[in-house]
């Protein structure tokens, strides 16, 4: 048997199997959330392709009178930006949606009334202090409240009450409720609202109220093993002790069955929400080898030096110009060649993606090369959208061998991949591999080898 005082064995994992713990997010909380994506990303092409240009609110230039706005060119105005706006909207709402289901299915780790009260409460009231905040900055009495106003104040506020419930539920097990109602006050009207108002899109306000909730289904799922491994463990030491006590009690002539129930007694149950974990119980995984430790180390090495060096001289030779526009950015993404490699040794997968890693590594570097021998509109388009889709497909390879995804999950996850790659790695000009690649270096740093 297992002694109470070590950490039992890590047991392998036959290839191709998952934790028995089950899925992290529940299935409609992912499709939501997907669906988020998707309409905020159609809302950036909108933007990034001009599909919906703004006239001119004072009219023809030179026209007179010039100095004033038009009216019905004002309105006009108004209203393409509130339907260009339209899609963030339905992203933010979709996400918070989302995020109120994942609260409302927690598992075992349910919210009990009090603290469900004090979510939603903290939520409505944030919500109610960021409409008040932007009656006082868009309501003046010669400009009255018009649908881009309106469609404005839903999106903060929806986005504030995320922020502000996430807070609560983040920080519930820790603090009392009354400090966790402070603290939700301020994630959410003290720290979100101003942020919004200064700039910053509500939608990224959005996606960290659903990181919050993300990492606390990762703390429960943890807190889930760590209760199922101690209630092992006292039941095989009840059992120890209720098999020295029989036998104790044999041996002086006593009744063994009172014995027993003597030994049972005084097991204490730990893992209630808010006490310290005492065991650690890992997740079960394979084996990690020596090779396969050292091969994600210098494979999340490369990926920044490839990225850092694309930057340095990239830099270099623009303020010499010797680069035109897309050459930069075809330099820094072959940062992805080994970055995609490094996050299929992680997941062990590697070997069963061989054909497909070298399959779109060398799509990746035919599409650099292309950008970076013909520097011009068409063949840059096109090799933006060859390398978007060539990390979408080996996406979806890598998540139907790691985890047995289904074909609706690996076409989600390839989807948001292609999206990430033009909306976000390349308005960053590959920068953000170099950051990825970091966190999964880090990552190796703290695999533990077991031969």
């Amino acid at each position: 048997m297992t002694d109470s005082t070590t950490e039992p064995p890590r047991q392998p994992l036959p290839p191709g199997a998952s934790s028995p713990a089950g899925g992290l997010l529940p299935t409609p909380v992912v499709v939501l959330w997907f669906a988020a994506v998707v309409s905020w990303a159609s809302g950036q092409v909108i933007g990034v392709l001009g599909l919906l240009p703004l006239p001119s609110i004072f009219g023809p230039v030179g026209s007179s009178g010039t100095d004033q706005p038009d009216p019905d060119l004002l309105a006009q105005a108004q209203g393409i930006i509130a339907l260009s706006s339209l899609p963030t909207t339905v992203a933010v709402i979709l996400a918070a949606i989302g995020l109120g289901m994942l609260y409302n299915r927690r598992g075992f780790d349910r919210l009990t009334r009090v603290p469900a009260v004090s979510a939603i409460v903290m939520a409505i009231a944030s919500a109610l202090a960021a409409v008040g905040v932007l009656a006082l900055l868009t309501i003046g009495p010669a400009r009255a409240i018009g649908v881009i106003d309106l469609q404005l104040g839903v999106v903060v506020a929806v986005a504030t009450a995320a922020a502000a419930a996430s807070a609560v539920v983040l920080i519930r097990p820790y603090v009392d409720p009354m400090v966790a109602h402070v603290w939700a006050g301020i994630a959410g009207a003290g720290i979100a609202l101003p942020f919004m108002v200064a700039g910053v899109s509500p939608a990224l306000i959005m996606a960290g109220a659903i990181g919050i909730g993300v990492l606390d289904r990762v703390r429960g799922a943890r807190t889930e093993r760590e209760l199922a491994l101690r209630k092992e463990l006292e039941a095989e030491q009840a059992e120890r002790a209720a098999a020295l006590a029989r036998g104790a009690a044999a041996a002086a002539g006593g009744d063994p069955t009172s014995a027993e129930g003597a030994a049972g007694r005084g097991i204490g149950v730990r893992g209630l929400p808010g006490l310290p974990p005492v065991l650690r119980a890992p997740r079960p995984v394979r084996p990690w080898s020596p090779g396969e430790r050292r091969a994600s180390l210098w494979l999340g090495v490369g990926a920044v030096l490839v990225v850092a060096v694309a930057w340095a001289g990239g830099t270099t030779a623009a303020e010499a110009g010797l680069l035109r526009a897309g050459q930069g950015f075809a330099l820094a993404s072959l940062g992805a060649v080994p970055l995609l490699v490094q996050v299929a040794v992680l997941l062990r997968v590697a070997a069963s993606v061989r054909e497909a890693l070298a399959v779109s590594g060398g799509l990746l570097v035919a599409a650099s090369a292309a950008m970076l021998t013909a520097p011009v509109e068409p063949v840059v388009t096109i090799a933006l959208l060859a390398q978007a889709v060539v990390v979408a497909v080996v996406t979806a390879f890598i998540a139907r061998r790691a985890s047995g995804a289904s074909t609706g999950t690996a076409l989600m996850l390839a989807v948001t991949a292609a999206i990430v790659w033009l909306l976000v790695v390349l308005p960053s000009g590959a920068l953000v591999l170099a950051f990825v690649a970091v966190a999964t270096t880090l990552i190796a740093l703290r695999r533990k080898v077991h031969p």
